[in-house]
């Protein structure tokens, strides 16, 4: 009978960086008191690489909103990108269940290079409004209990 080796080089292994983007993200959640609901506020903020460059903040921003989404479970959400410097590109997008209620709330100055990214129909450029304004639908929302 051969005996098996299982020996490995642990010198042949290198490093690989998980860290694909320089965005950083932030999320909250606040409950309403009326009907056991909740809102959210995910927040991104830093440099989107532009063109083609940034196709890993784009992955990074569609894998953080997911794990956001999935782990808070919100009836409403707002999506803050007036920390984000984003100039253009290809990939960038915001993909939310289609029943989800939500916003990006952007700067004024940014509001052409997000509307073609995402519509101009879902931007925002005041943070209080948008909070004010997911508040208002969570109270429109039927009970949870």
């Amino acid at each position: 009978m051969t005996k098996v080796s299982h020996h490995f080089d642990r010198a042949r292994l290198l490093p690989v960086s998980l860290e694909i983007s320089a965005v950083k993200v932030q999320g909250h959640v606040w409950q309403s008191p009326r009907n056991h609901r909740s809102g959210g506020l995910i927040s991104f903020s830093g440099v989107y690489q532009q063109g083609s460059a940034g196709v890993d903040d784009a992955r990074y921003i569609r894998w953080t909103l997911g794990q956001f989404l999935e782990i808070a479970r919100v009836d409403s959400l707002v999506i803050d990108c007036t920390a984000l410097d984003y100039q253009w590109g290809d990939d960038l997008n915001f993909p939310v269940d289609d029943g989800l209620p939500f916003c990006v709330v952007v700067r004024a100055d940014q509001h052409a290079a997000y509307a073609y990214a995402v519509g101009a129909n879902r931007l925002k450029t005041d943070l209080q409004l948008a909070l004010h304004t997911a508040t208002e639908t969570i109270r429109a929302m039927k009970s949870r209990l």
